[in-house]
């Protein structure tokens, strides 16, 4: 116990040197708000454990033969552990065999997901990086002529998709309502309030595979041309509205939706002989939503979460969309500390 103590004291004193203009930089940060809709603990160590899934779709539309083909990664559930105090935040996850045994059913798909929420008071900004290999066919029956069973799925080991994307809203009313509560834990909205948002989006998706993306049988879907890469890219502005229901001060429901257009271009390399290659200028059409549903107090914390990002660029080939979905679901279960409070606790729990 007397080691625990001493540990747990270590972290806490770190965190408490903590340079003295650090203060002005949590005040910069935190803003103003109205103290009647929202309670701040960035003075205070939040500490979580965390169990999360992310993803990385990539999907082909034709919208003539109303059709869609979709490959989805094997997705991985990471548990871990982080914490958040002011500007600083770490959190640290763990891929283990025993829960993720699934590579016979949907195969093996290795990946580096990098994605950073960063929530001010009036504006916050979502930047993705993110490189999947090994994706596998959602749909195996309306492609492949009698699959065998609909507890495998037919897998592209070859195929992978890199993409680097960039979302920024401004949160008109950015005094009552709380991005921080749901989403980073350091903040307590106590009254229900909601906002519009308004901003901007990028992306950029190459994704491709040693051979044709589109099954070789199929002389239909996208005009019978097969390809094995194709890249998207835009820029656009959105806008939207976010809200949060509160129940009794402590159990939320929040809901953000924004949605926009945008201008880019579209290239398909051709994987046949003979095939030309295409590009082109074209519009395109995101959606971007974040839910959370959980209990919210001035030390305890749990909920759960699902943030998500809709890509649509119409492709080359007329009458026909290329796609990329990234999403990220995370269950919480959260503790705040104040720390020189609490540090005067365990430094009397270490002495005895």
């Amino acid at each position: 116990m007397a080691r625990t103590a001493r540990l747990i004291t270590l972290i806490i004193s770190l965190l408490l040197v903590f340079p003295a203009g650090a203060q002005g930089i949590l005040n910069k940060l935190s803003g103003e708000y109205d103290t009647n809709y929202i309670e701040s603990y960035l003075d205070h160590l939040t500490t979580r454990v965390y169990a999360s899934m992310k993803t990385a779709e990539v999907s082909l539309r034709d919208q003539d033969i109303k059709k869609d083909l979709i490959y989805h990664p094997n997705n991985a559930l990471i548990l871990g552990v982080g914490f958040n105090y002011g500007v600083l935040g770490l959190n640290i996850g763990f891929d283990f065999p025993f829960i993720n045994n699934d590579d016979d059913q949907y195969g093996k798909t290795s990946y580096l997901d990098l994605q950073t929420h960063i929530y001010f008071r009036p504006i916050i900004l979502d930047i993705y990086l993110q490189s999947y290999k090994g994706y596998h066919l959602t749909k195996p029956n309306d492609w492949v002529t009698n699959w065998p069973s609909t507890d495998t799925f037919p897998t592209r080991p070859d195929m992978s998709s890199i993409s680097i994307g960039l979302n920024g809203h401004y949160i008109f009313n950015h005094k009552k309502f709380s991005y921080r509560a749901p989403f980073l834990q350091n903040e307590w909205q106590k009254k229900s309030a909601g906002s519009f948002l308004v901003g901007g989006s990028s992306f950029y998706v190459d994704t491709k595979g040693d051979s044709s993306l589109i099954p070789r049988g199929d002389t239909i879907f996208f005009e019978g041309t097969h390809f094995n890469r194709s890249r998207i890219a835009n820029v656009g502005v959105n806008a939207g509205y976010a809200q949060t229901f509160v129940v009794k001060q402590h159990f939320f429901l929040t809901m953000s939706l924004v949605g926009g257009l945008s201008g880019g271009g579209s290239w398909i390399y051709t994987s046949e002989e003979g095939e030309p290659d295409r590009s082109g200028f074209t519009i395109a059409g995101n959606i971007s939503g974040r839910v959370a549903i959980g209990y919210n107090s001035k030390r305890f914390f749990t909920g759960i979460s699902y943030l998500w990002v809709f890509v649509r660029n119409q492709s080359p080939v007329p009458q026909t969309w290329l796609g990329y979905d990234t999403g990220m679901f995370r269950f919480n279960v959260v503790y705040r500390f104040r720390l020189k409070k609490d540090l005067r606790f365990l430094s009397r729990t270490e002495g005895e």
